[in-house]
């Protein structure tokens, strides 16, 4: 499976050392020009094998300048760059991102999503804790969303 993403998920996964779910999850992570720009890494970062950036095709240039009224660049580029690519995932956490590629028919799962679905394939083991190790870095999740994802992961 192939995914493209904007910058959050790339960003809260790096930050509490989970990027790596991402390369489990699936065979290529594409990221489009203003993702790898606005995704700081420090030097000497080694960007992994199934992390690939992908320049914008005409048509996705122009799809994108029609979305960066509505959206900022990254999410922008991304679904543009989905719209022309055959992938199977849009990685968005942004809600009005989100609202604007589903209102498209895109398949969309952010980072939470990503989350439940690592947890439910073994790949992690604990869903809570991973949680509340995004909670440290400015991840809100209202409780009641914590309690069905909690559930729908069987994270005991």
């Amino acid at each position: 499976m192939i995914a493209i993403s904007n910058t959050s998920p790339l960003i809260l996964l790096d930050k509490i050392g989970h990027l790596w779910i991402l390369g489990e999850l699936f065979n290529n992570v594409i990221i489009p020009p203003a993702v790898d720009s606005e995704w700081l890494r420090p030097g000497g970062y080694k960007v992994p094998k199934w992390l690939l950036s992908n320049s914008l095709t005409p048509e996705a240039h122009n799809g994108a300048n029609d979305l960066y009224q509505k959206l900022d660049k990254g999410e922008a580029e991304a679904i543009a760059l989905f719209s022309v690519m055959k992938v199977n995932f849009l990685l968005l956490d942004d809600l009005n991102g989100r609202r604007l590629a589903k209102s498209m028919g895109f398949p969309v799962i952010g980072t939470l999503g990503l989350l439940i679905s690592a947890k439910q394939k073994g790949i992690i083991n604990n869903l809570g804790s991973t949680l509340d190790d995004l909670k440290k870095h400015r991840f809100y999740i209202v409780d009641e969303i914590l309690k069905k994802a909690l559930i729908l992961a069987n994270d005991d």
